[in-house]
């Protein structure tokens, strides 16, 4: 993570079975080869597994789980994080790309509102397939920080129940990522399911930090596999839906959020992936966003109603 623009690695492995066949998500193995930034170069053995669920079933290229073994990275003195969630374009076409940049810029904004975020990493897959066809497969993608190095980062502690209420949360925070979900048009999620969200806390005697990922069915995004929330009567992935409650930090989140609107669209334009049409695109979506919030009256039609 915050190595460089982007991550150049090498993957060894049976990758076209790993594509053809994706439902079964039993282990492969393989090698993960790179470079760090003081050139040293390693060599690490890691088995890949697909993961997912809409994306397992929709895409042609299935998201990825690769695992380090453990010994390895100790004996070359790397960091015991011994899982990497991986991410890739669904299909092999420049519409795909320019989907999984979108979402990958979706993180680097959550960075900007939220100290409790997921990091991302660019990266270029370049895979060595050792099936019979002896072909060499080039594959943006992005990586993402996993929940033990998230937990050290940040000195705190998972919690897998589910059946959490918005009365659990840490108010704060709560507020960012509802207002940041509806900012990126994002229904996908759901606080008591733990759907598309992680918990964390420092102590069994604090209130829970709720960290979002998954953001490919988003309005920013816009893929165009995904489908509108049937449960809250959305008519496209692009209408904006609030799915958070209102507390006494709605406010001050406005404002953090509006004082951030500069920022948020100098990143959009600063983004070294995405297309000049792209870019546009997205700072068209984010403006109604930003009239609304600054609209008090605008703003109480919006929170009225609470979802979760």
């Amino acid at each position: 993570m915050d190595y460089e623009e982007i991550f150049p690695v090498t993957v060894t492995a049976d990758i076209m079975d790993l594509i053809d066949n994706k439902h079964d998500q039993r282990e492969r193995s393989g090698l993960f080869n790179f470079t760090d930034s003081l050139g040293q170069k390693f060599s690490l053995p890691i088995r890949l597994e697909t993961r997912g669920k809409s994306r397992l079933v929709r895409c042609e290229v299935p998201p990825v789980m690769i695992y380090f073994d453990k010994q390895a990275l100790e004996e070359q003195r790397i960091k015991d994080y011994p899982k990497l969630k991986v991410v890739v374009p669904c299909f092999k076409d420049a519409q795909a790309e320019d989907l999984l940049y979108r979402e990958l810029l979706v993180y680097k904004l959550y960075a900007l509102v939220s100290d409790f975020h997921f990091r991302v990493q660019a990266t270029e897959l370049i895979c060595m397939d050792t099936s019979m066809q002896d072909t060499t497969h080039i594959i943006p993608a992005f990586f993402i920080e996993s929940d033990k190095e998230f937990r050290k980062r940040t000195d705190t502690e998972e919690l897998s129940e589910y059946s959490i209420t918005w009365e659990d949360l840490e108010s704060e925070q709560a507020q960012i990522t509802a207002l940041f979900q509806y900012m990126v048009g994002n229904t996908d999620w759901k606080i008591e399911h733990k759907h598309n969200l992680k918990y964390f806390r420092n102590d069994e005697d604090t209130p829970l930090v709720l960290v979002p990922y998954d953001f490919d069915f988003s309005g920013f995004v816009n893929a165009d596999y995904a489908k509108p929330n049937p449960d809250y009567r959305q008519r496209h992935v692009r209408e904006r839906i609030y799915m958070g409650k209102k507390n006494e930090f709605l406010d001050k989140t406005i404002r953090h959020f509006i004082d951030k609107e500069t920022e948020i669209l100098q990143t959009i334009t600063d983004d070294p992936h995405l297309s000049a049409s792209s870019k546009e695109d997205l700072k068209k979506f984010l403006a109604p966003f930003f009239k609304k919030i600054k609209n008090k009256r605008a703003a109480r039609r919006i929170f009225r109603n609470f979802n979760q």
